[in-house]
């Protein structure tokens, strides 16, 4: 399941630098300490990924409060996406969303549903890995 909704962000972003002749912006909110799609997708030439979370556990992570976000971090990205937010912060993930105008995709809890009452996001399920999309 993981590997397919890597797949997924990795054919977005590469349509994505075909698109504008220049690397995707990704970032993950919420990294915490799975970050095997995020490790994976920074590999990528095509890819320029941050990881945010409240509370960093290695300097690879921005910390960041998606209830007080800074912003910097998200300027021009071109996705965003959360693996597992709680629903509490879903609301707040899509307030970025909506100030950057980004393609956000977010992998709640299996059986989990989405506490976002804004917008409507696209159930999306792409092989194994079922997920929500919201597209710019």
């Amino acid at each position: 399941m993981w590997n397919d909704l890597e797949e997924y962000i990795l054919k977005l972003a590469i349509k994505n630098s075909q698109k504008t002749g220049k690397k995707t912006k990704i970032v993950e909110i919420g990294v915490g300490k799975f970050q095997t799609i995020s490790k994976n997708l920074s590999k990528n030439d095509n890819i320029d990924l941050i990881m945010t979370d409240i509370d960093p556990d290695n300097e690879n992570i921005t910390k960041d409060d998606v209830f007080n976000p800074n912003m910097n971090i998200y300027k021009n990205a071109d996705i965003i996406f959360s693996i597992r937010p709680p629903a509490e912060l879903q609301e707040a993930i899509m307030k970025i969303r909506d100030k950057i105008n980004a393609t956000l995709i977010i992998k709640p809890l299996f059986n989990e549903d989405l506490n976002i009452k804004t917008h409507k996001m696209q159930l999306k399920n792409y092989n194994r890995a079922s997920f929500y999309i919201y597209e710019k």
